[in-house]
């Protein structure tokens, strides 16, 4: 007798029947269906994927050639196609680059003043120096280290008498001041007694000193009265509680542990543990108080130095709870010293006098960079204004060379046959196939899959048209400027004359531009919901850019139009990232092939547990006969 079970089936013990291959052959034919569904459900999915080619490759055109942000690139503004070189005599004193206003011809400049922006320093040093309380005097056998700008010494003492002796006179003594000069050159480290504390301070050039151990204990720098790890120059990595005993001015806070000041108008708050470089990140960053604070290891001072420049009060501070400003040397009623006070930029250009309060500036089309103050030797720079043809016909030809990469793409889609003998390979046939079998399958399975395709060709076709129909006020064309598509047969490929399209853009710059990006009067705008009669005006009315950028939208927007309908690409086939995938149409008949797979492989698998228990019977009438006989026969073997 057979036993049922999902997982696991004894069959055929009784009649000896392969009843496990005779339902697999049964089943096979049962599956013809399931497998033609699953080759539709396939199809689809390759449609989509098809589909979804084309959208990103019209995206990716789209951006390289109409997203303003990709200014190398970018062909609908003026600047693409009215450009100008502009070259300066003296490099040193000025600079200069022409834009879409500019003329050609030659400017004189004379640089008179540079603009300088507003900057308030802290008046002294702002680290206290190295100095400690000198406990024993008694140093034989002791040392420390000393790491002057990151060349390190080790200083070995001895016995002193007194604070005197310890010093030294630098030369002829034993005394720390000439150990060091000894060390690290004359003048560099300075040694002397200040209140009755040693003092180590830096001059020659010399910046950072720091002290530490020496390799023969603690004792030396302890017996000094300095810490381990002292420095002459706060870390800016170190918080503002951690620094109010480094710095030589009073640092307090408030009774909540802040401080709290503003910088033209912006208020700022820090707890005491915060780091100096966060409150220096936090008011760089900060677009309203437009300054710049630093801490300059050097000179040992702090700057505010505001972004503005030009003449006018751009730093304005205010302390209002603790003593920032006031740790950092800066008087906050009185920050700017005359010295460091902005001025404006001052220029003779062409005879008249220029004032800005930038050293960057743009008069007449062109945009000028003060560099340096002339002087009497070299009293100006002339500035030369060409027109740049070369750089106009590079961006077409890049334009156009792109574009027949897509015009390609779509041909070749659109014309490519179908090869109905390869079909989707159901999950039995890749199982007996490699990998490479399988790749090379699929490609013949795919030829054709968007032949003739209505939304291609449309676009394809509308692409074409825009390109050669007239724009309205335009007296040119294409044709007329060496740009010509041969033959039908090109699918709308352009060919350039390079020569006689640097002849018309040299000759009609500005009929060039107005054939490839002239703006509509009437409808100047695209959105989803322009009427066809606007459509009809933007379209006549616009350049041939423009126009190309309206196809590819249709086709590709993320936008919904009044009907709630986004680009008729996106509408088919869906795109990752937005509603579409999974809501366009493609995605919802892959949808539906699912649900119609699962379903009919839920009547196959009861049709198969049908079979089985069929089969299941036989084996038990079977049995049932085997055992009648037996008994029969037994029976009869009675009488024998």
């Amino acid at each position: 007798m057979a036993i049922i079970n999902s997982n696991f089936r004894l069959t055929g013990l009784a009649s000896g029947l392969d009843t496990d291959q005779m339902i697999k052959d049964l089943m096979r034919v049962e599956r013809f269906p399931l497998t033609k569904l699953e080759q539709q459900k396939q199809l689809e999915q390759w449609r989509q994927e098809a589909y979804r080619e084309f959208t990103n490759a019209l995206r990716g055109f789209k951006e390289k050639f109409f997203d303003i942000t990709k200014q190398t690139s970018y062909m609908l503004s003026e600047n693409a196609f009215k450009v100008y070189s502009a070259k300066s005599s003296g490099d040193e004193y000025v600079t200069a680059k022409g834009t879409s206003l500019a003329e050609t011809g030659g400017h004189t400049v004379k640089v008179v003043q540079l603009a300088t922006a507003d900057k308030a320093v802290s008046e002294n040093s702002v680290s206290k120096p190295i100095s400690g309380t000198v406990t024993d005097f008694q140093l034989s056998g002791t040392s420390l280290i000393l790491n002057l700008d990151g060349v390190t010494r080790e200083i070995e003492l001895s016995d002193y008498e007194n604070m005197e002796a310890l010093i030294g006179d630098g030369k002829t003594d034993n005394g720390l001041q000439r150990l060091v000069n000894d060390a690290f050159g004359e003048g560099k480290i300075i040694v002397s007694e200040d209140s009755g504390q040693l003092q180590l301070t830096t001059g020659n050039g010399a910046t950072q000193l720091t002290a530490l151990y020496g390799t023969k204990g603690t004792e030396g720098l302890d017996a000094l009265g300095i810490s381990h790890g002292d420095s002459n120059r706060i870390s800016t990595d170190s918080t503002l509680l951690g620094l109010s005993d480094k710095l030589a001015g009073a640092f307090y806070f408030n009774a909540e542990g802040n401080v709290e000041f503003e910088i033209n108008g912006e208020k700022f708050k820090f707890s005491q543990n915060d780091t100096m470089s966060k409150v220096m990140e936090t008011v760089n960053n900060s677009t309203k108080a437009n300054v710049r604070l630093r801490y300059d290891e050097t000179t040992d001072t702090f700057s505010i130095t505001a972004k503005q420049t030009g003449a006018g009060n751009n730093i304005r501070l205010k302390e209002t709870e603790g003593t920032f400003f006031e740790a950092i040397g800066i008087d906050s009623t009185n920050p700017i010293k005359p010295e460091n006070q902005g001025v404006d930029a001052k220029a003779v250009i062409d005879g008249v006098d220029i004032t800005r309060n930038t050293n960057v500036f743009t008069v007449n089309g062109i945009e000028y960079t003060l560099r340096k103050e002339h002087t009497a030797e070299n009293p100006q720079a002339v500035i030369t204004v060409e027109q740049n043809v070369d750089e106009v016909v590079d961006s077409i030809k890049l334009f156009v060379e792109e574009y027949n990469k897509l015009i390609d793409k779509f041909s070749t889609t659109l014309s490519e046959k179908q090869d109905r003998d390869y079909l989707p390979l159901s999950s039995e046939e890749k199982e007996a196939l490699s990998e490479d079998e399988i790749k090379k399958w699929e490609e013949r399975a795919k030829s054709g899959i968007l032949r003739n395709d209505p939304i291609l060709s449309k676009i394809q076709s509308d692409m074409r048209m825009a390109l050669l129909s007239a724009v309205e006020g335009s007296d040119i064309n294409l044709s007329s400027i060496g740009i010509n598509s041969k033959s039908y047969q090109d699918r709308g490929k352009l060919y350039i004359d390079e020569e006689r399209l640097t002849a018309a853009i040299r000759e009609r710059p500005d009929e060039v531009k107005n054939l490839f990006i002239k703006r509509s009067e009437s409808v100047p705008t695209y959105t989803r919901n322009l009427t066809q009669s606007q459509r009809t005006d933007r379209y006549n009315e616009q350049g041939l850019f423009l126009r190309i950028s309206d196809i590819i939208e249709d086709n590709i927007s993320t936008f919904r139009d009044k009907d709630g309908r986004k680009g008729f690409l996106l509408e088919k086939a869906g795109i990752q990232g937005d509603l579409t995938e999974f809501g366009s149409s493609l995605s919802l008949s892959i949808s539906d092939y699912d649900q119609r797979i699962a379903d009919m492989q839920a009547a196959l698998y009861k049709k198969e547990e049908s079979y089985y228990l069929q089969f299941s019977r036989l084996e038990t009438y079977i049995n049932q006969m085997n055992s009648q006989m037996n008994w029969l026969m037994s029976q009869l073997g009675a009488f024998g």
